[in-house]
């Protein structure tokens, strides 16, 4: 939950607004005056960012974005703190005069600070799902929801009171990568948090194993099951891996470190940007397979 309120939605603050917005939104957000939720995801698209469907359309005379749902394909789904945040970091497509500028990220109003829904918002606790009970995943609706027109988050693209679209990348390819370059720290984030997943169960699984007898030559004492080849055969090699992965997800936190402490714009930094994300999908797919094993190799399913 933390991870989504400070990393993902206070990410986003950080690294897509202007300094204006982070000295608006950050410091109270910091001081927990409220809750913050990132909803980029929608039911229709997850991984192909450029192709999410939820609408911000800019209101020339009221100065104001009105950010609408308009098909069900566009509902934003498995927003972590859905039922309690206050605001939303909402990705969308930012139209002008009926031509879309591609997906940029807007700050949207959720509830109040009595947890009273806004009007146009709509938002479904997903329930029970395989894992992460402690986070209230949910479905975000928009029905005309209208926000000021400075709760766009302008580091890369800016509208000007009179309607005109400005950004200091003019390629619209690149300005998307710097967008989502800005994610690279949340992705970092993830990469930790399944290999300290797959260390815990290493660590259970290993002393377990240590532990536990089983089988042995007649009349003496059974053996440890670590003693088995087949244990020993499934356990280590994840052992392995999860060590090589905290080596490496280490060195790429230290490059990061470095690019955030000398000012280093994270869209210049494309080898860190594929080191990370390639990371992130490894080590979430190595957790699955190691966690699977540590949990068969102790007696489970």
């Amino acid at each position: 939950q933390c991870g989504i309120i400070y990393w993902l939605f206070g990410g986003a603050v950080r690294n897509l607004g202007s300094p204006g917005h982070v000295t608006k939104w950050l410091q109270p957000l910091q001081e927990q005056k409220y809750t913050g939720m990132f909803a980029m995801t929608e039911r229709g698209h997850g991984s192909n960012v450029r192709g999410i469907q939820t609408e911000a359309t800019f209101d020339l005379s009221a100065q104001e974005f009105v950010i609408d749902t308009p098909c069900e394909n566009a509902e934003k789904m498995y927003i972590g703190n859905a039922m309690y945040g206050n605001y939303a970091a909402v990705f969308a497509q930012l139209i002008i005069n009926g031509r879309s500028q591609g997906p940029h990220c807007f700050i949207v109003p959720i509830r109040d600070e009595n947890g009273s829904l806004y009007p146009g918002v709509t938002a479904i606790d997903m329930m029970y799902k395989e894992g992460l009970h402690g986070v209230d995943n949910g479905i975000l609706i928009f029905h005309k929801v209208r926000i000021p027109r400075e709760n766009l988050l302008d580091k890369f693209g800016s509208v000007a009171p009179d309607g005109q679209y400005q950004s200091p990348i003019k390629n619209k390819s690149a300005r998307f990568n710097a967008m989502l370059a800005a994610l690279t720290p949340s992705r970092l984030a993830v990469a930790f948090q399944a290999m300290g997943a797959m260390k815990l169960g290493l660590a259970i699984a290993i002393r377990y194993s240590h532990s536990r007898r089983q089988f042995g030559p007649k009349a003496k004492e059974e053996v440890k099951i670590i003693e088995h080849q087949t244990q020993t055969l499934r356990l280590m090699p994840h052992l392995a891996t999860a060590l090589a992965l905290t080596f490496t997800s280490r060195y790429a936190g230290v490059l990061l470190d470095e690019d955030i402490f000398h000012g280093k714009e994270l869209v210049d930094s494309r080898p860190l940007q594929a080191l990370v994300a390639g990371l992130k999908a490894y080590s979430t797919w190595e957790n699955v397979r190691c966690l699977q094993d540590c949990r068969e190799c102790t007696g489970g399913m």
